[in-house]
Order: structure tokens, then sequence, then C-alpha cells
């Protein structure tokens, strides 16, 4: 993919989230809160679940940040924790491998690790994720 195509999947494809991220909101009393955060470059969001396994966010960060929390959000709604470990995890070795991905909103946004250092944006509430119900399960 030549960097002209990926700018206009970037702004086709992850701008919209950036600018309408899907349940950007806290809610009151959640079961879960999970804090996602990037000293280096501040992005910091805090990641809530419901007890109907609905998923918000809220806080700071870029926009392929915010557009990566939207994303996973939306994809990872009514899953276990377990499922959420596998589907992070999946998620991020296809990013560290270069495996093709199937979702062609996450492959764009996969496809943005090549530009300044971004990587660290985009596997942040991934990993947040991962890391929290691999805790919460052992």
């Amino acid at each position: 993919m030549t960097r002209d195509e990926i700018k206009q999947l970037f702004k086709e494809k992850i701008v919209p989230h950036q600018r309408e991220p899907y349940h950007f909101q806290l809610v009151e009393n959640p079961d879960y809160e999970v804090p996602a955060y990037n000293p280096f470059c501040g992005d910091k969001y805090t990641i809530q679940f419901t007890n109907e396994q609905q998923a918000y966010f809220q806080g700071i960060g870029c926009a392929i940040s915010k557009a990566s929390t939207s994303l996973l959000l939306q994809r990872i709604e009514g899953m276990s924790g377990a499922e959420i470990i596998a589907y992070c995890q999946q998620f991020l070795q296809a990013l560290e491998e270069d495996q093709p991905i199937q979702d062609e909103e996450l492959a764009v946004l996969a496809s943005l690790k090549y530009f300044d250092g971004r990587m660290d944006c985009i596997t942040l509430p991934w990993k947040a994720l991962q890391d929290y119900f691999t805790e919460l399960a052992e």
C-alpha cells in the first residue's frame, strides 16, 4: 500500500473513530475500570465495562490512540475476559509479525505502525485490556 493510499484510508476509516468515538463517555458504577496510559506521549484513557459487558472509555490522546480504542471496544462488547485476552493477543501478534488482518478498519490501523513511532498509540488500549484481564484471571 502506498503512503497516499494509507492517507486516504486513514481519512475514511480512522478519522471518523477519532471524531465520533464509540461509547466515548464515563459511566457511573462500572464493574471494571481499566487504565490505559502512555507516559511518553500523554495518551491516557479510562476503559470501563458494565455488567451487560458493554465497554466505554473517556480520556485524552492522539487521533490514532482514540480511534484504536474506539475500534477495539466496538469489537469486544459481549466478550468474556478470556475472549478479550485472546482477541487482543491475536491483533498484537499480527502487528508484530506483519500478518494480514482481515478486518479492514483494523488493517488500516495496523498499517499506521510504520509512521513516526505510532505503534505505541495503536497498541495502548489492546495491551491495557490484555494485561488487565490476564491479571484478573490469575
